[in-house]
């Protein structure tokens, strides 16, 4: 199944015209190295890039709205005991 959707959108794309193929070509590789540049750092010092930093802040807003959360109080009781 897969395999004839790659087939099919690369049928699509031969038969862009050299300017639309470049053009298209030209977006792709932007997008590419856009979200390959690094943006941010974890804690440990681990380097994200921009999808992962996003996904990141996806996961963290999944965890809030799921409740998944502690307090400035009980924060401030783990961090005592650290």
């Amino acid at each position: 199944m897969k395999h004839a959707c790659v087939e099919s959108l690369y049928n699509e794309i031969i038969l862009l015209s050299d300017a639309d193929r470049y053009s298209l070509f030209s977006r792709i590789k932007e997008e590419f190295y856009q979200n390959a540049e690094i943006v941010a750092y974890t804690t440990d010092g681990i380097p994200l890039t921009k999808r992962e930093y996003i996904e990141q802040i996806n996961i963290g807003l999944k965890q809030i709205e799921n409740g998944e959360l502690i307090t400035d109080d009980e924060l401030q009781k783990e961090i005592e005991t650290w």
